[in-house]
């Protein structure tokens, strides 16, 4: 049930070096705004962070990224856990469905089928999801229209934190 409160656990896992790794890991840590030609140009830094706003070419410093950075996991960590049955999460599966939504946006996220079933309580099958469509077919795998394995690759990782502790 959830109260006015979110658990400690889940508080402390998007502050964690997991949750900070795993976004540095596949986000990687830029300290200088480039224009993601993946994301039609939007400008990104530091581990991911975007902002149409942001000017391409801008030099971050490593400091200020590890801010930001902070920053994102805990604005992406609100949105998943004002979209998800908190009695549902585990710290582990809050990380993974929060990178999912860094890489794939808040709504993309909170609204995909892989949330909707973790809610529903099929939460084999809803972090299945993450990675894989019901055929088995890769799932948010795909930029400009073309598969793209180190999205797969993520997808998995997501998948495997989001089953941490789940029996298969």
């Amino acid at each position: 049930m959830r109260g006015k409160l979110v658990p400690a656990a889940l508080a402390a896992a998007l502050a964690s070096p997991l949750a900070y790794m795993t976004l540095e890991r596949w986000e990687g840590n830029v300290l200088e705004v480039y224009a993601d030609h993946l994301a039609s140009g939007l400008p990104t830094y530091c581990a991911g962070r975007t902002d149409w706003n942001a000017t391409v070419g801008t030099k971050l410093t490593s400091d200020q990224c590890v801010e930001i950075n902070k920053g994102t996991l805990l604005e992406y960590g609100a949105a998943v856990l004002a979209c998800t049955e908190w009695s549902n999460l585990t710290p582990k599966r809050l990380i993974g469905l929060t990178i999912f939504a860094i890489n794939f946006g808040k709504s993309g996220a909170c609204n995909s089928h892989a949330v909707k079933a973790i809610n529903a309580g099929e939460i084999s099958s809803g972090c299945n999801l993450i990675a894989t469509k019901p055929n088995g077919q890769p799932n948010w795998s795909y930029s400009d229209g073309a598969y793209r394995q180190g999205l797969q690759n993520r997808r998995q990782a997501e998948r495997t934190l989001c089953l941490a502790g789940q029996p298969l």
